[in-house]
C-alpha cells in the first residue's frame, strides 16, 4: 500500500504525532506515534486501502465499538479508531481515505519473534501463556467478541506477560464488509491457525473456533511447529480438513498426559467436539487427571474411525475446501507478509550457468561486485556467465523462460540495470560499458584506471565508479566523459544513499558510509543499549532500503538486516533472515533487491569460510590443524612453530593463535576490528592493529603470557594508525595509512612509537630477506614493482594487472593475477626481473598470501584462505514479497 505517513500526519497533527512505521502485516500498516493529550506512545493501525474501499469508515468505526469497551489484563486495549478523507491532490488516483485504529504501544517482543529465536519453549511457560490467553478469550466471548485471528504474531509479551492484539478486529472488518470480503482479496484467520470451519468459509464462526486457533499455538510452543505445515497455504488448509495432526508427545515425549489430551479436544475437526469454552481449555492444561476420553477421541479408539469422517458434514467440508484452497491460494498471493513471503526458482540454460561469482580473471583482483541485476520492477535478471576462459552476460526473464545471451559483452562482469530499468551498465576488459536493457549495442563510456571496486548507479543518466584498488570516485554521465574525480579510501561494492548523498562500503569486512567530496568515512556501528554508537559493523554487501533498514551479509554468511539512523550511522539490533546466498567472501555476494520488495539472490555457500592451508611448491595444499572459518588476516612465525590468525565473529573479529606442531590454538584477543597480526624477529611477541569506537591502536604483546599487551600506539583517528604489513629491520616494522595509502617506518620499542613516511601510493610493501630490496603494488593500473630499499632511486615493474606480491628468496618474487599465481625473478644486485611464469595453474579457490613463509624446510608453502571450488549456479531464487517480511521479523527483533 502508498505510504500513509504524510497523509495522517497532517489529518491528526492534532492528537497524534507520528513518528515512522514500524511493520505490515496482512490487513494493515503499523505506525508508532505519540499521544499528544496524554503524553503517551501509541501503534496507529492503518487497514489496507483494499479493505476501506469495501467496508466505509461510518460502518468500520460501528462495527469495532464492541471491541473497544474490553477490558482485561491480557488484552490490548482500543484507544482510538476512525478515517482519514483524503483529498484528490493527495490521493493521485491512490486510496480515498484510510481507516485506523490506535492501540497501546508495548515494549518487547511478538510470540512470533520468541518462537523464531527459541523454536520451542519450556512446557510451563507455554502452558502459562495459553492459558493467560484462554482466559483473555474466554473473558471476550462472554462479551460476545470472537477474535477470528489468533496467532503468535497478535500475541505481544510484555514482561513475558502475554496480551491479545487486534481484538476483534477480523470480526469488524467482517461485519463491516457485508459478506464481500472475497472483493478485498483477503481472508480473515492465517492458515496454520485457521479452524476447519474457517477454512471452509462457514458463515457461523463460534468461540470454538478461538479455542481451536489457541490450541494451534499451543502445539508450535511445545513442538516447533504448528498442527499442519506444507509448501503452501493450499496445502495446509486441505491437511486442516482432512488429516489428524499428530499428537504432541510424538515429537515431545515430556509434554504431561492431560496437557497431550486437552490439545487433541481443542483440535477436534467438529467444533462441537472441541472445549464448550476457553476456560474450560484452561482448566484441562490444568488438571493432571484429565484425559482425551472425550468427544470423538474416545469414539475414534473404540470404532476405528474418527467420528468426523461418518459426520453428513465432512461431505459439505471437502467440497467446499476445493473452492475454499483455490480462494485462499490467490489470497496470500496479494496479501502481504502473514506466512511468510513466497519463493520460486528460476532455472538458467545448462550452457548458460552462472559462473565466477561477479570475479574476472583478467583482472588482479577478480572484479570484487555483484555477478547479479534486478530489473527495478522484478522481472529481469542479469547475470554473469562463463564463456570459454572468459565471461559474457546473459538476461533472465523472471515471468517467463526467455534467456538469451547480450551481445558484445564478452568479458564482462559487475552488471547493474538503472533506476528507470532502461539501461544496464557493467565493466568489461579495461573499459566501462552500457546498453538499452532491452537489447543492443553496448558502447564504452570510459576507461578503467585499475580493478574496479564500486559500479552503481546515481541516477538514470549517472554512473558511480570506485576504481584504482578503490581510491578513486568518478562521477561519469552515460553520454561518456567523467564529470568529477574525488580520491575516496577503501570502497568495495558500495551503493549510493541518495538522501545523504554518500557512498554505503565494504571497507575490507566493515560496513562504512563515506563522503565522496571530502573523502570523511563514518563507520557503520551497532548501537548499545543506551542507544550510543559501539562496535563495527562486519559484513559486506551492504544496501539501504528506503533509507531506513541496512541489508548486509554477515560474516557467517547469513543475510541480516536491521534498522538505520543517518544521523549516527548506526544501527539497531540485526535479524538473521536468508541462509544460502552464494558469496565469494568480503568482496562479493550475488544478491539483489528492489525497491518494491523482491529478492533475489544466486543460492550457495559463503565462499568466506574456508581452510587455512599449506600450499606446497609442487601444487599440492595440506590443511593446518585450525578450523575452518571466516578468516580475515593471518601471519605464521619465522620458525614455523605458531599461526596468529584474525578470524570475524558477529560483530567482532578474534585474534587466535594456534600451535602448528600440537594443534592446540586459543583466542588472545578480541575487538571491534582487528587487522594484519605481526610476528616479531624473535618469534615470541606479536603486533596487531585494533579498532573499536574510541578509535585504534597498535598493540604488542607474547601469546605465552598471561600479561595484557602493551599500547604501542593510539589515536582517536583509525587512519591515522597504521596497518601492520612487514619488518624492515629487527626494529622497525612497515606499516600503511592513510589513503591513498602512505607507506610508513615505525619503530614498536620506542615510548611513544614514532613512524616517519617513506613512500606514497603503495600497497602491500615486502622486504627482501636479505634487506635490500623492496616490493610493492601500485594502485594505480594495479602493477608490481620492485625498488631499492630505501625507494627512491629506482624502480621496476615486474608484473602488471598484479597484486598481493611476496618474496620467496631474495631474487624471487610470488604475485597473483585474477586466480592465477606468478614467479618472477629477478637479478639480485640490481632488481631487472628476468620473466615470469605461471605456477599452479588458475583456481578460484586461490586466495590471500598473507602467511607465506620462506623457511627452507617448509618446501615454499603458502597459506591461504580455500573456499567452495564450485562457484556455479544453475538457478535463481525469487521472492517477491521479501521486503515486507524483512520489516517485520527486524520490527519485532527491536521492540
Amino acid at each position: 500500500m502508498p505510504d500513509a505517513l504524510p497523509a495522517l500526519a497532517a489529518a491528526l497533527s492534532d492528537r497524534y504525532r507520528l513518528e515512522r512505521k514500524l511493520g505490515e502485516g496482512g490487513m494493515a500498516t503499523v505506525y508508532l506515534a505519540e499521544d499528544l493529550k496524554h503524553h503517551r506512545r501509541v501503534a496507529i493501525k492503518v487497514l489496507k486501502p483494499e479493505l476501506a474501499a469495501v467496508l466505509g469508515g461510518d460502518r468500520f468505526v460501528q462495527e469495532i465499538r464492541t471491541t473497544a469497551q474490553l477490558q482485561h489484563p491480557h488484552i490490548l486495549p482500543l484507544f482510538d479508531s476512525g478515517e482519514v478523507r483524503l483529498s484528490h491532490a493527495e490521493r493521485s488516483d491512490g486510496p480515498r481515505s484510510f481507516l485506523y485504529y490506535v492501540m497501546p504501544y508495548i515494549e518487547g517482543e511478538t510470540l512470533r519473534g520468541k518462537l523464531n529465536r527459541e523454536k520451542q519453549l519450556g512446557i510451563e511457560e507455554a502452558i502459562r501463556i495459553a492459558t493467560e490467553v484462554a482466559d483473555a478469550l474466554d473473558y471476550a466471548h462472554r462479551h460476545g467478541v470472537i477474535h477470528r485471528d489468533i496467532k503468535p504474531e497478535n500475541i505481544l509479551l510484555h514482561d513475558g506477560r502475554p496480551m491479545v492484539a487486534d481484538f476483534g478486529i477480523a470480526l469488524a472488518v467482517s461485519a463491516a464488509a457485508g459478506g464481500r470480503m472475497t472483493e478485498t482479496g483477503l481472508s480473515m484467520g492465517t492458515p496454520h491457525y485457521m479452524s476447519p470451519e474457517q477454512a471452509t468459509a462457514e458463515s457461523e464462526i463460534t468461540g470454538r473456533s478461538d479455542i481451536y486457533s489457541l490450541a494451534s499455538v499451543l502445539y508450535e510452543m511445545l513442538t516447533g511447529n504448528p498442527p499442519h505445515v506444507g509448501n503452501s497455504a493450499q496445502q495446509v488448509i486441505a491437511k486442516i480438513v482432512t488429516q489428524e495432526p499428530a499428537p504432541v508427545t510424538r515429537s515431545r515425549k515430556s509434554v504431561p498426559a492431560n496437557v497431550a489430551a486437552a490439545v487433541t479436544k481443542a483440535l477436534e475437526k467438529l467444533p462441537a467436539d472441541r472445549f464448550e469454552t476457553a476456560r474450560a481449555f484452561a482448566d484441562a492444561l490444568a488438571d493432571p487427571h484429565f484425559t482425551a476420553i472425550h468427544g470423538t477421541a474416545a469414539a475414534a479408539a473404540s470404532r476405528g474411525a474418527p467420528s468426523w469422517l461418518r459426520d453428513p458434514r465432512t461431505v459439505t467440508l471437502s467440497a467446499v475446501a476445493a473452492l475454499s484452497l483455490g480462494i485462499m491460494g490467490w489470497a496470500l498471493a496479494h496479501r502481504g507478509d502473514a506466512n511468510g513471503p513466497e519463493i520460486y526458482d528460476v532455472a538458467l540454460p545448462d550452457s548458460a550457468a552462472m559462473d565466477f561469482a561477479g570475479y574476472t580473471p583478467s583482472t588482479p583482483y577478480g572484479s570484487p561486485l555483484r555477478g547479479l541485476a534486478l530489473s527495478p520492477d522484478g522481472r529481469v535478471a542479469v547475470y554473469v556467465a562463463k564463456q570459454g576462459n572468459s565471461t559474457i552476460l546473459w538476461r533472465r526473464s523472471l515471468r517467463d523462460t526467455t534467456a538469451t545471451p547480450i551481445q558484445g559483452s564478452e568479458g564482462a562482469s559487475a552488471p547493474v540495470i538503472s533506476p528507470d530499468g532502461l539501461r544496464l551498465a557493467f565493466v568489461a576488459h579495461t573499459s566501462l560499458m552500457t546498453a538499452p536493457i532491452a537489447g543492443g549495442p553496448p558502447r564504452a563510456i570510459a576507461d578503467l584506471d585499475g580493478d574496479p571496486f564500486t559500479l552503481a548507479w546515481i541516477t538514470p543518466t549517472t554512473l558511480m565508479l570506485v576504481d584504482g584498488a578503490g581510491y578513486r570516485f568518478r562521477r561519469i554521465d552515460t553520454d561518456g566523459g567523467t564529470i568529477d574525480t574525488h580520491p575516496v579510501p577503501w570502497c568495495f561494492d558500495g551503493s549510493w544513499i541518495p538522501g545523504e548523498q554518500r557512498l554505503l562500503c565494504n571497507a575490507r569486512g566493515v560496513g562504512s558510509v563515506v563522503d565522496p567530496i571530502s573523502g570523511k568515512v563514518w563507520l557503520l556501528r551497532n548501537r548499545t543499549a543506551s542507544g550510543l554508537p559501539a562496535t563495527p559493523l562486519a559484513g559486506w554487501a551492504f544496501r539501504l532500503l528506503d533509507e531506513r533498514y541496512l541489508v548486509y551479509q554477515s560474516p557467517q554468511g547469513d543475510l541480516r538486516a536491521a534498522p538505520y539512523d543517518p544521523s549516527t550511522h548506526s544501527v539497531g539490533r540485526s535479524a538473521s533472515l536468508l541462509n544460502g546466498v552464494r558469496s565469494a567472501g568480503v568482496a562479493s555476494t550475488d544478491y539483489d533487491l528492489t525497491p518494491t520488495g523482491t529478492l533475489l539472490y544466486a543460492p550457495g555457500g559463503n565462499g568466506h569460510v574456508g581452510r587455512l592451508v599449506d600450499l606446497s611448491a609442487g601444487g599440492t595444499s595440506m590443511p593446518l590443524p585450525v578450523p575452518a572459518d571466516a578468516y580475515e588476516r593471518w601471519d605464521v612465525s619465522r620458525d614455523g612453530h605458531w599461526l596468529a590468525a584474525v578470524a570475524e565473529g558477529a560483530g567482532y573479529f578474534e585474534l587466535r593463535i594456534a600451535n602448528l606442531r600440537g594443534g592446540q590454538s586459543f583466542t588472545w584477543l578480541r575487538s571491534a576490528y582487528v587487522d594484519q597480526p605481526l610476528w616479531g624477529p624473535d618469534d615470541s611477541t606479536l603486533l596487531v592493529q585494533v579498532r573499536d569506537s574510541t578509535g585504534a591502536a597498535i598493540l604488542r604483546g607474547s601469546p605465552s603470557s598471561a600479561a595484557t599487551p602493551d599500547t604501542v600506539y593510539a589515536s582517536h583517528d583509525p587512519d591515522m594508525v597504521p596497518a601492520l604489513l612487514d619488518w624492515w629491520s629487527s626494529h622497525q616494522a612497515l606499516g600503511g595509512i592513510g589513503a591513498p595509502r602512505q607507506i610508513v617506518r615505525i619503530d614498536p620499542y620506542a615510548r611513544p612509537a614514532r613512524f616517519d613516511t617513506i613512500s606514497g601510493g603503495r600497497t602491500y610493501t615486502m622486504v627482501s630477506p636479505d634487506g635490500r630490496h623492496i616490493v610493492f603494488s601500485l594502485p594505480a593500473g594495479s602493477r608490481v614493482v620492485v625498488s631499492a630499499n630505501p625507494p627512491g632511486s629506482w624502480e621496476r615493474q615486474v608484473g602488471a594487472s598484479a597484486v598481493e606480491p611476496v618474496w620467496l628468496s631474495s631474487s624471487e618474487i610470488l604475485y597473483r593475477s585474477g586466480f592465477t599465481w606468478y614467479l618472477v625473478r629477478i637479478d639480485p644486485a640490481t632488481g631487472e626481473p628476468a620473466g615470469a611464469a605461471s605456477v599452479w595453474g588458475s583456481d578460484p579457490r586461490f586466495s590471500d598470501t598473507f602467511g607465506w613463509s620462506n623457511r627452507p624446510d617448509w618446501h615454499g608453502g603458502i597459506i591461504y584462505l580455500q573456499g567452495p571450488a564450485d562457484t556455479r549456479a544453475t538457478y535463481l531464487r525469487v521472492i517477491p514479497h521479501w521486503v515486507a517480511h524483512m520489516e517485520r521479523v527486524v520490527d519485532e527483533a527491536n521492540r
